[in-house]
């Protein structure tokens, strides 16, 4: 049987010059020694500049992953999500999703302070992306699939037509429906929907999650241990950062190996910690 540990993580602002603020020395050789320290076999980054960064990141690993992913989403300060991996992958973006209300109706935002001056809205997509991957497991017909998110943060500018909790509202139903898309086609999938929420799982704005059943393996961990930590260390009881699995990943799911890696070290790399769950009884991985 084989192992799997998976993590998120929000490294803040990981930049080369030029793509914008560059991420101080300071804070990159503790974050290479937190990936190095959670050690997981696939961990999905957010706020990730370019591939070229990417890359340099896993150069100064000890142990670099040999299957690295970013797929440029729609973020204006080039904060992307990017993957690194033991394992192959097909990597999908949802980038182009329009979004809606609850009543199906496409919403439409100013990009910029430009097309706000102007009147010329867009049609609302991810503030990021959906990226879906799938990494393929040996032995069975279908891959263990990961929908990797970095939703719509509360910041928000004056001359926006939209509440940035609308936006992410809006993210929220998009991913329930391009999930339920996936799980009718395949309806033996395993999957599970990780990053960076920007938002506690109880809040309004993610209720559309709830048509999907996910579990939350941290979540419940922490109710029997009574404790209501941070993930986003700088505010108390912030958990934003989620590991959610299908009904079908659940039995996978080793017990009480979900962790939110918190130390000085951590702090010293991120406004994030980053957080991993192992699954476990799988056939093996390629």
């Amino acid at each position: 049987m084989f192992a799997v540990l998976i993590s998120t993580y929000n490294v803040k602002n990981l930049f080369l010059t030029g793509e914008g603020p560059t991420k101080p020395a300071a804070e990159v050789r503790p974050l290479l020694r937190m990936i190095d320290q959670v050690a997981a076999q696939v961990m999905v980054l957010q706020e990730v500049g370019s591939r070229e960064t990417l890359v340099q990141l896993n150069s100064q690993l000890a142990q670099p992953y040999p299957h690295l992913a970013l797929l440029p989403g729609n973020s204006r300060r080039s904060i992307h999500i990017a993957l690194l991996s033991r394992f192959s992958m097909r990597v999908l973006s949802h980038r182009s999703h329009r979004l809606t209300d609850a009543a199906g109706k496409i919403l439409s935002f100013y990009p910029d302070a430009a097309a706000a001056a102007t009147k010329q809205p867009q049609d609302l997509v991810f503030a990021r992306d959906l990226v879906q991957v799938e990494i393929a497991l040996s032995g069975q017909t279908r891959p263990l699939t990961l929908f990797c998110v970095h939703l719509k943060s509360r910041m928000n500018s004056g001359w926006q037509c939209l509440a940035a909790s609308d936006m992410r509202e809006a993210e929220c139903r998009a991913m329930a429906n391009v999930v339920s898309e996936y799980q009718k086609t395949w309806p033996q999938a395993r999957y599970l929907i990780l990053g960076d929420f920007n938002d506690l799982l109880s809040s309004e704005a993610l209720a559309p999650l709830a048509a999907l059943s996910m579990h939350d393996p941290l979540g419940e961990q922490l109710r029997r241990s009574g404790r209501n930590p941070s993930t986003y260390w700088s505010r108390r009881r912030t958990r934003i950062d989620h590991i959610l699995v299908s009904q079908s990943v659940l039995p996978h799911v080793r017990p009480d190996s979900a962790k939110i890696h918190v130390s000085q070290m951590a702090r010293a790399a991120s406004d994030h910690y980053p957080v991993s769950l192992e699954l476990e009884s799988f056939q093996g991985c390629v």
